[in-house]
This record gives structure tokens, C-alpha cells and sequence, in this order.
């Protein structure tokens, strides 16, 4: 920096760290950030009178005041008094050059990090760059400037209460977690089953608590349950790993890099506005395309959050072009067609939702065949024009607006231009879905099944780069397919170990209700899944119901399809935000001032219903088919 500046060659790297932990801006910083930055920092003496730095010069260095003093002024030599120890905080920035000068005022000692070597905090705490952002306009703006703390203060009661009661939650599953297979091992000899039988049931019990209670991500248990029953060798390892190279995998895997294509290509979006530069501009047509794009996006994008995701920002763009008032009738319509058209027919396309191929999965080889994507949509038409139908009933009787609908197709055509012609990977995203429809429909023909479809078409988009080796890691949702593999190894180990048919046999009143009496086995499952969903979330609902009913209802000669279709449906059903994650998704990307929740909530209410209702309604349908 200057002729009289001295690098101290043993600084106190320790001390030093220590010292940063001390500033308010570092001590968020990760702990491993913090070590693998100690190599790239050193300690400087910087004599009276000399610079640190000039305003106008790279700023290629930050420095943290150890010892001294220092003064900062303007390039108009106007003091500004130092708000920390932290000085050159344009290096922590995008300002590439310093905006002050700094001059020792005394014999100085600085801790000196260069610009790059600060990227490292700021890999693991994005966050951090915001800090120094801020620090740095305070430095400006004196006392003026204070960061917003009093929200978090208010909320600050309610938060603990309710982590409290989480942590409280979380032991109580953990103690379940140990007390449940130690119990099954301890009274299970009584039960006329198998040693290994008794030894999975442990494993299960376990793997089923961590689930119920969250108490880790969702795979995990799956992994827990792969390896325990591996190391123990219960079962043969074809069996427990039978998932990794089921026809339910590979599909999976193939449509979610599809569906990474589409999204990341900006194919979804674009798509997006051009339906609403076709679409007459009028209030019904508006419903009409918000509702009609969710159900565009749903057999594509296998993600009821990504769906969400996809369409709330539209929502809130839509609602801000058409001046409409929020919370107003117009914006509770526009609301609930946003949000029915990414959600009604999560269970009518296969590859709508993640949790479909487990019960994909879940099926008889033999069903599975009979049930692949297109046959799947077949079976559960019925259902869908059902839902369609009353929907828009329901619709039609929410609180209307009459004055007329204004939308702005020259911004719509802006944005379209703005974004160009069509990109090579847009072009790549249309012809992967054209083949993978062409071939789903077509699979009579040619005998390849979809799930090899899938893979050949995912196959080409990493040869020719459309999905490149960055999205194939971090586009696609490993942790679920892993949990997948994990579920359906889990269900062919039930079966291995004849545990199918002793729930069965455990089951009767369920069972014979099932085989004898359809209609009452349906309201029946619907109370039993109502009171699992006000504790359990949705997915772990649907996977340990299907778990145990689908091969109860091989044994017992009912088409599982039909069983696993209906536990999807009514699966689905909430009544409460909390028991809905993509609706608590959906009400923060709104910030929650669009639409009038409590109206919003009742006619949610009456979709589950209306759900029941449509299952009832297919019924003929499905005996038409041959399916009950």
C-alpha cells in the first residue's frame, strides 16, 4: 500500500479471529467460513500519517482496525467519522473503487483481507455482502441509519412459544422413536411371526416415527430403514434395494429432468404470457387462463411448490396490470383459479406429483404395466371431469365484479420480446415433451414402456447439453428420489416377509368393507385419513395409508390402483393452514394481502367435499372399466 507500511511475519492469527468474532457483522459469519479464511489474512503496522487507502483507488483490500487510530474523509476532505472497526468496505461490495480516504492517526494495526479471499465468507452466507452493504451506508449516513430490529422483537414471544412446543414435539417422537422397537422386540415373540418379520417390524416402527414426527428429512428414514435391514440381512439385498431399479425410479428421475429443462429454459414463462395475449381480455377468460395454465403445468412440472411457485408471482403481476383492488372480489376469483389450477388435478396425471409414483411404485409389477401414464390418466378421467365440473360451479358462486377486466397486452408483447425467439433449449424442452407424449401414447406400438421413454429422452438432453452436469446435480430432487428407492424397498420387504398378508388378516373389518361394501370402505377411509392429517403431513399420510391398504387390497382382490388413486385424492384434502405446505407457500408468495383468506379457506373447504364427491361419481366408471 505504502512505502511504510511493515508485514508483521508471526501475527497472532487467533487473537486476531477472535477479535473479528467480536464485530457484529463477522460473528454471523460460519464458523467453517471463518477458518478457511485465517490462511488469507495478515496483520499490518501502518505508521502516523500514512494511507491506508484513497478514495478513487481499487478497492482490493478490506481492513479490520486492531489497534489505533484512523480518519476517514471524503474526496472533498469533509470528515466522516468511522462507525466500526471495519474500514474499506467497498472490498465486501460491488464498488470497485474506495469512496474515502483513510489516514492513520497514530501507529495503526489493521487485519488485512483482500476482496477475493472475502468470496469465501460469503459462499456459505450469502447474506454477509448485505451486511457490509449496510455497514457501509451507515458509515454515510451517521446515526441516520438503523437496521430494523422491533418486528423481530414483537415476534420474538410467539416464536419461542412455538419452538418450544416444537422441541417438545421432537422429544416426544424420539422417545417413541427408541420405546416403539425396543417394545415390538420385546413382545413380538408372542405374535407367530418370523424372527427377521419381528426384527423389520422394529426397523419399520422406527422408520414410520421419524416420519410422523419430521424429525428429520424425509429420506433420511428411508436410508435408516435400507441400511438396518441390510446389515441385519433380513431380506436378500435384490429385495430391499429393489426400488433404486424399479420402473417407478427411473421414471421419476427422467420426467423431474424433463420438467428441470422447462423450467430452467424459461420454456414455463414464456408459455405463460402467450396464452394471455391470445385469450380475450374479459374477467372469465382471465379466471379461465390462470386455471388453464395450472392445468398446462401440472402433468409437467411433478411439484405441487414448484407449480406455486411458478404462478403466484403472475398472480401478483396480473392483479397489479389489471388495477384491480386487492382483497377485492376480482382478486379472490383470480386467487382461488390460480391456486385450483395447480392443485385439482395433482392426482389425475401421474407425473403431476412426486408422491403419485410411490403408489406407482407401490403397484403389483403386472398393475404397473396395466397403469402407466396414459392408461393412468384414462382411469382417473372420470375424477377429473367431476372436479372440473363442480369447480366451476363453486366458482361461479363466489362474489363476483362488474366492472370491466383491463389487462395490457403491450406490456404482455414487451416481455415477449424481451425474451425473444425461442432458444435452443427451449427448442430441446419442446421436442423432449413432444416425444415423451408421442411415445407414452404410442406405447402399444413399439412395446417400450414409458419409464425407458423417460430415460432415453433425459439421456439426450445431457448428451446435447440441454440439461447441463450443474442442473442434473441440483435441478433434480435427489433426496426424493432417494426416498423413493428407500419406500419402495421398504414395501417389496413387507411382502418378501409375509407381513402383507398378516396386516391383512389383522384388518378384517377393513378389509371385508373394502371387498364387500366399496362405498362405506371409501367414507370409512376418508375419517380414518381425516384424523392422521391433523397431525401428519401429506406425503407421510399418503405413503403409510398406501403402505399398508395397497397390498390389503391384492389380498383381498380389489384393484390396488383404485385404493392407492383414492388415498391420493383424499390425501390431498386440509382444512387448516398449517396442514398444507404448498398453500402456506402460496399465502407468503402472496405476502397475504391479495385475497381474502377466510373466504378463501371456506371454499376450500367445500373442495373436500367436493372431492369426496367426485370419488362417489367415478365409481360407475370404474366398473365400467372393469376396474371394481
Amino acid at each position: 500500500m505504502t512505502a511504510l507500511s511493515i508485514a508483521v511475519d508471526r501475527p497472532d492469527e487467533a487473537q486476531s479471529i477472535r477479535d473479528l468474532l467480536t464485530d457484529p457483522v463477522f460473528e454471523k459469519a460460519s464458523y467453517l467460513g471463518l477458518a478457511r479464511l485465517l490462511p488469507y489474512t495478515s496483520e499490518r503496522i501502518v505508521q502516523a500519517g500514512e494511507y491506508l487507502y484513497r478514495a478513487g483507488a481499487p478497492a482490493n483490500e478490506f481492513f479490520y482496525l486492531l489497534d489505533g487510530r484512523v480518519k476517514l474523509s471524503s474526496q472533498k476532505q469533509q470528515d466522516i467519522p468511522p462507525g466500526s472497526r471495519r474500514l474499506g468496505e467497498e472490498a465486501a461490495t460491488d464498488f470497485d473503487h474506495y469512496l474515502t480516504n483513510a489516514v492513520a492517526q497514530s501507529t495503526v494495526r489493521v487485519l488485512v483481507i483482500s476482496r477475493k479471499s472475502l468470496s469465501i465468507l460469503f459462499e456459505s452466507r450469502p447474506e454477509l455482502r448485505g451486511e457490509f452493504y449496510f455497514s457501509l451506508m451507515q458509515t454515510y449516513a451517521g446515526d441516520h441509519l438503523h437496521q430494523v430490529e422491533r418486528v423481530e422483537k414483537t415476534d420474538a414471544p410467539a416464536a419461542g412459544s412455538g419452538k418450544t412446543s416444537e422441541h417438545v414435539l421432537a422429544l416426544l417422537g424420539w422417545l417413541l422413536t427408541f420405546i416403539a422397537p425396543a417394545s415390538i422386540l420385546y413382545f413380538g415373540d408372542g405374535w407367530g411371526l418370523e424372527n427377521n418379520a419381528v426384527y423389520f417390524l422394529a426397523i419399520f416402527s422406527s422408520t414410520i416415527l421419524m416420519w410422523v414426527f419430521s424429525l428429520v428429512d424425509e429420506y433420511v428414514p428411508g436410508i435408516f430403514a435400507l441400511l438396518a435391514t441390510l446389515a441385519m440381512g433380513l431380506v436378500p439385498t435384490p429385495v430391499i434395494l429393489s426400488g433404486l431399479a424399479s420402473d417407478g425410479f427411473m421414471l421419476a428421475m427422467s420426467v423431474l429432468g424433463l420438467a428441470a429443462v422447462i423450467v430452467s429454459s424459461g420454456l414455463s414463462y414464456r408459455l405463460l404470457l402467450l396464452l394471455l395475449t391470445k385469450l380475450p381480455n374479459t374477467a372469465f377468460w382471465q379466471n379461465s387462463a390462470l386455471i388453464g395454465i395450472g392445468f398446462l403445468l401440472t402433468p409437467l412440472i411433478p411439484s405441487i411448490n414448484g407449480r406455486v411457485a411458478l404462478v403466484s408471482p403472475f398472480l401478483s403481476d396480473m392483479l397489479e396490470i389489471l388495477h384491480k383492488k386487492f382483497k377485492g372480489p376480482a382478486a379472490n376469483q383470480l386467487a382461488v383459479s390460480a391456486f385450483t389450477g395447480v392443485t385439482l388435478f395433482s392426482g389425475i396425471f401421474l407425473s403431476s406429483k412426486s408422491v403419485n409414483f410411490v403408489i406407482f411404485g407401490l403397484l403389483p409389477d403386472q398393475i404397473q404395466d396395466q397403469f402407466q401414464w396414459m392408461n393412468w390418466l384414462v382411469a382417473s378421467a372420470a375424477t377429473g371431469v367431476v372436479l372440473l365440473i363442480l369447480y366451476v360451479v363453486m366458482a361461479l358462486a363466489l362474489p363476483g365484479e362488474k366492472e370491466a377486466a383491463k389487462l395490457s397486452r403491450e406490456q404482455l408483447t414487451i416481455q415477449l420480446s424481451l425474451l425473444g425467439k425461442l432458444k435452443n433449449r427451449e427448442w430441446a424442452a419442446i421436442i423432449g415433451v413432444l416425444l415423451f407424449m408421442l411415445g407414452v401414447v404410442t406405447t402399444s406400438f413399439h412395446k417400450v414402456s414409458s419409464p425407458w421413454l423417460g430415460m432415453a429422452i433425459l439421456f439426450g438432453m445431457l448428451l446435447f447439453g440441454a440439461l447441463n452436469k450443474k442442473e442434473f446435480r441440483e435441478k433434480i430432487d435427489w433426496p426424493f428420489l432417494i426416498y423413493l428407492g428407500g419406500i419402495v424397498g421398504i414395501t417389496s420387504a413387507i411382502n418378501y416377509l409375509g407381513l402383507s398378508q398378516v396386516i391383512a388378516s389383522h384388518l378384517p373389518w377393513l378389509g371385508e368393507y373394502m371387498h364387500t361394501n366399496f362405498s362405506l370402505f371409501v367414507l370409512l377411509l376418508t375419517g380414518v385419513i381425516f384424523v392422521i392429517r391433523l397431525a401428519v403431513p401429506i406425503t407421510a399420510t399418503i405413503v403409510v395409508v398406501a403402505t399398508i391398504l395397497m397390498p390389503v387390497a391384492v389380498h383381498y382382490g380389489v384393484n390396488p390402483w383404485v385404493v392407492g388413486f383414492i388415498i391420493l385424492i383424499i390425501g390431498e384434502m386440509w382444512f387448516f393452514p398449517y396442514q398444507c405446505s404448498y398453500y402456506l407457500q402460496y399465502r407468503q408468495l402472496t405476502k397475504g394481502r391479495i385475497y381474502d383468506e377466510k373466504l378463501f379457506l371456506k371454499f376450500n373447504a367445500l373442495s373436500n367435499v367436493m372431492k369426496l364427491a367426485a370419488i362417489y361419481a367415478s365409481m360407475p366408471y370404474w366398473k365400467t372399466l372393469g376396474l371394481l
